[in-house]
């Protein structure tokens, strides 16, 4: 169970520095869209971000699946729900100053995209894998 545990937490903070370190990255190479708080609403830079959450969301379902033990949707789930507990007070703490658009994307995406990564990671699914099966091997 401690393993389990710990694939949530690696998911949940390879998300945190995937997520903020991209944003930051976007913020200095795009300073003139984005206000003194960093908040911005033009539409090509909220682009990025949500490009940003997605690659996140996807590379934190994988780690969480890889490490964990139990390769069911447990595991991957509690990391998506998590990732939208805390989706859902950013975007009501910074509702306001972003499109509404761009909050919804945001929350739509982070669960189904979280669990892609999952599936990525070896998540199984009905006791079987989802992963894509290797190709034949040469003569047979």
């Amino acid at each position: 169970m401690g393993k389990n545990i710990v694939a949530v937490v690696a998911g949940y903070l390879f998300w945190t520095l995937i997520y903020l370190g991209g944003n930051a990255g976007v913020r200095s190479l795009r300073p003139n869209v984005h206000d003194e708080n960093g908040i911005t609403t033009d539409t090509s830079t909220l682009l990025i971000h949500l490009l940003m959450s997605v690659i996140a969301s996807i590379v934190a379902g994988f780690v969480c699946a890889k490490l964990a033990n139990d390769k069911s949707w447990k595991f991957v789930t509690i990391l998506a729900v998590l990732l939208l507990a805390t989706g859902l007070v950013m975007q009501l703490t910074l509702g306001a100053a972003l499109p509404a658009w761009y909050n919804a994307c945001f929350l739509v995406l982070l669960v189904p995209v979280t669990l892609v990564g999952g599936l990525t990671g070896g998540m199984r699914v009905a006791g079987k894998s989802i992963t894509a099966p290797s190709p034949p091997k040469p003569g047979r």
